[in-house]
């Protein structure tokens, strides 16, 4: 069953209130009371009527005032008004139109036209109330994203945004469920509403869960000195404030950013907001870093299209750079690196751009699985080796892990000719999922390598619980092998430890003759580096590869 009609009735008459109510009593509408302006405010606040008849002429505060103020109010700012009035003087009416009166009702009023005008103004009031929900937060009643949007688009003046993230707030959330987190908002836009005044005329937003808007409508700019000082007291505000539910406490730190201009304002403001994220900044500004911030825009939304297009004309191809078995002097084992060749047929090594951006626009798994299926094809065209890099990120992806382990089942006649290079790095979350993912890889015959191995965040017991076939040293101690006590000592350590496992040993980055005598006097198994061969499209022939290496 819908909701009634909610009417205000505004008359310091009891006579005149009690009529208005008999001519619409048909129409069965709710019906609230009050006898003077300052009445007809609170009533407002408190029942949100969906028409509010209005007397121009009453004691304390007339209709005129009592209208302005009421559209001033953002929470009753669109109830239309209704002036009824005996006033037929010109100025009168303007001055009403202009304090914000929809529409006029002369008394002696006509009934049926009394009916028509709230009629027609109660489906305004409707139809203005699903745009209030459609453009407010419900947790917290503030406007959303959508009304902000469309604020900073109706404003043809340059205007100044903040955008303030509370960190940790989605763990937050999953952890303490939503009921509590919905509490901490509430607390939290209160902190917000205590220290805007500090930067004049403000709007706050509320544009997602843990994440607010202030734009500021000041008519003057605010200076750069300004900003800061805001930015700087209310982190340390927020930082200092206990929040609290029930037994619950919660220490709330802030990322903040500030953008200034029209068109492209939330996203200038948005994207410095991430900048502030990845640089681990209580804040940061536009003045410095918005050109910068929108010339990598630029560059990644070119780089997203190059792979996209790079996809669709299957451009993404397998390298091969050889491995040099020392003992025997064969090459029967390569290391395939991902390349990609752009619109003008330019090679594009992989990089932290390449693939960073392959990963922020969600392709970076199709750039994995097609080179998985090219060195299968490889491997089983050349009856050799291939080793392929696999980070956490594709492991510890659910769909990426079980795709890989399938691909190695449809293909058991070539599974033993797999090496996955592992990177035991930072960024690996779930130790005994990666674990697992290894054991079920290495029973369909794949072997395992650690990369990278002395780096810098290799971990002796994670290497031991992953029992790897191979560990490749990393180039940086084979580089420096020649003139660095430490770095040769280094890799002997990790050559006794590779032993004690049974784990064959791989020096990369072996640039020349020096370094590889030394590493072959170390009795390291493998070598790879420009001096045994540079990566290539195709394998290069055992025979060539040892007139230049032995």
């Amino acid at each position: 069953m819908s909701e009634k009609i909610k009417i205000l009735i505004v008359d310091d008459y009891q006579v005149n209130r009690m009529t208005l109510k008999l001519s619409l009593k048909d129409e069965e509408y709710e019906f609230f009371e009050a006898t003077n302006g300052l009445e007809a405010i609170q009533k407002a606040t408190e029942v949100h009527p969906d028409v509010i008849l209005m007397d121009a002429l009453m004691p304390y505060m007339d209709g005129f005032e009592a209208t302005k103020e009421i559209r001033d109010i953002e929470e009753i700012r669109r109830i239309p008004i209704l002036m009824i009035t005996s006033l037929d003087q010109k100025e009168d009416k303007i001055k009403a139109l202009q304090f914000g009166v929809n529409d006029f009702i002369s008394k002696p009023f006509d009934k049926l036209e009394l009916k028509a005008r709230c009629k027609s103004y109660a489906q305004i009031s409707t139809l203005n109330k699903k745009y209030t929900l459609a453009s407010k937060n419900p947790i917290t009643n503030l406007s959303n994203k959508m009304a902000l949007l469309k604020d900073i688009e109706n404003n043809s003046d340059e205007k100044e945004l903040f955008i303030i993230k509370i960190e940790n707030f989605n763990m937050n959330e999953n952890f303490y469920g939503s009921k509590i987190t919905q509490h901490l908002e509430r607390e939290f836009v209160k902190t917000l509403h205590l220290n805007s005044h500090m930067i004049g005329n403000y709007s706050i937003y509320h544009i997602s869960t843990g994440r607010y808007a202030i734009l500021v409508e000041n008519k003057i700019a605010l200076k750069k000195e300004s900003v800061i000082k805001f930015c700087t007291h209310f982190a340390e505000h927020v930082k200092r404030t206990k929040y609290s539910y029930e037994e619950y406490n919660f220490d709330v730190n802030v990322t903040m950013s500030f953008a200034k201009g029209k068109e492209t304002l939330f996203e200038d403001a948005n994207a410095i907001l991430m900048c502030a994220m990845h640089e681990k900044k209580d804040f940061l500004l536009s003045y410095d870093v918005i050109e910068t911030i929108k010339d990598n825009l630029k560059n990644n939304l070119e780089m997203l299209r190059t792979i996209k297009i790079a996809l669709k004309n299957d451009k993404i191809i397998p390298y091969f750079q050889p491995i040099h078995n020392i003992k025997d002097g064969n090459i029967n084992r390569y290391e395939a690196l991902v390349r990609m060749i752009d619109q003008d047929e330019n090679i594009t090594l992989p990089g932290p751009y390449f693939l960073d951006v392959a990963k922020k626009g969600k392709l970076y798994s199709q750039v994995t699985k097609i080179l998985f299926q090219k060195v299968i094809d490889k491997a089983r065209a050349h009856k050799c080796e291939i080793s392929i890099n696999l980070s956490s990120i594709d492991i510890e992806d659910v769909a990426m892990g079980e795709y890989l382990l399938e691909l190695l089942k449809n293909n058991i006649d070539v599974a033993d000719k797999l090496i996955f290079e592992l990177l035991e790095d930072k960024d690996t979350q779930d130790y005994d999922y990666v674990n697992n993912f290894i054991n079920r890889a290495r029973s369909y015959g794949v072997k395992i390598a650690i990369d990278d191995f002395g780096s810098g965040y290799s971990n002796f017991i994670r290497i031991i619980e992953f029992k790897p076939d191979i560990i490749k040293i990393d180039g940086s101690l084979i580089e420096n092998i020649e003139h660095s006590k430490t770095s040769r000592q280094t890799v002997e350590a990790i050559k006794i430890f590779a032993d004690k496992i049974g784990a064959k040993t791989v020096a990369e980055y072996v640039i020349n003759k020096e370094v590889y005598q030394i590493i072959k006097k170390i009795k390291i198994d493998y070598a790879q580096g420009y001096y045994i061969g540079k990566p290539e499209p195709k394998l290069i022939c055992e025979k060539e590869l040892k007139t230049t290496t032995c």
